[in-house]
């Protein structure tokens, strides 16, 4: 019987068209709490890079299952071969010597956010403040060149959603952060904000992947491209992107 039953396998797996289940997929790994890019709604992924992510899988013929972790662990399960690819990761030379990138689809920018009534006018103003921001920002390199990091006290906190809070509610004096992530999370908790400086040039977005996969790379840069071309990013942009004082994307 256990004979029968292992010719019966090879024989389905030699039937023409029929394809292992793993190849018919490709997983992606996005991050839990980081709006409008990636985030968890009604208990599923969802964001501007999930779209992405899931349109290219569609014109690559696969279905897009999605792991959903805090950013550093999915860093690291893309790194040991545990998912296919990450979307949504901002391309950096230290990033170059452990994956290989698509061609970029968006660009972030980091600012910094106080609340529109604040008599905070330029970065000055914040000397000696608490605000809010990540480790290693566009914004904390540009202040150390500028020899004025010292006077800035910059506090982590675990999300995005509390930053803003704590910007809301009077505790923090400014806050860093993405500029549609800004936009977004003001709109969804009711905070009226404005953006105080923004001189980064913006840092390009892609679909990361491990190295040693030309054709996958490959083929993901042809979706990009004809999504570019026949205006599927834009109408995914405005899909989820909050304009300055505007509302909350449906």
């Amino acid at each position: 019987m256990t004979r029968v039953l292992t010719i019966f396998a090879m024989f389905v797996f030699l039937i023409p068209g029929s394809v292992p289940a793993q190849e018919q997929t490709l997983s992606c790994g996005v991050a839990t709490g980081f709006p409008p890019y990636q985030f968890t709604l009604d208990g599923e992924a969802a964001g501007f890079d999930v779209d992405v992510a899931r349109a290219v899988c569609i014109r690559l013929g696969k279905e897009a299952i999605f792991e959903q972790r805090n950013w550093d662990d999915i860093v690291n399960m893309l790194l040991y071969g545990r998912i296919d690819l990450v979307a949504g990761m901002e391309v950096n030379a230290f990033r170059f010597d452990y994956f290989e990138f698509s061609t970029p689809y968006a660009k972030r920018h980091d600012v910094v956010f106080v609340p529109a009534n604040s008599t905070v006018a330029g970065v000055e103003d914040l000397f000696g403040l608490i605000i809010t921001g990540d480790r290693h920002s566009f914004l904390e390199l540009h202040w150390k060149e500028q020899g004025i990091f010292q006077n800035i006290r910059i506090m982590q906190t675990g999300t995005k959603e509390e930053s803003m809070a704590l910007l809301g509610q009077g505790r923090t004096a400014a806050a860093i952060m993405p500029l549609e992530v800004g936009w977004y999370l003001a709109a969804q908790q009711g905070i009226d904000v404005r953006v105080l400086v923004n001189p980064d040039p913006g840092s390009d977005v892609a679909i990361a992947l491990r190295k040693g996969q030309p054709d996958l790379l490959l083929k993901i840069n042809d979706a990009l491209r004809d999504m570019e071309a026949e205006g599927e990013l834009d109408a995914l942009q405005r899909k989820w992107f909050c304009s300055e004082n505007g509302t909350l994307p449906q």
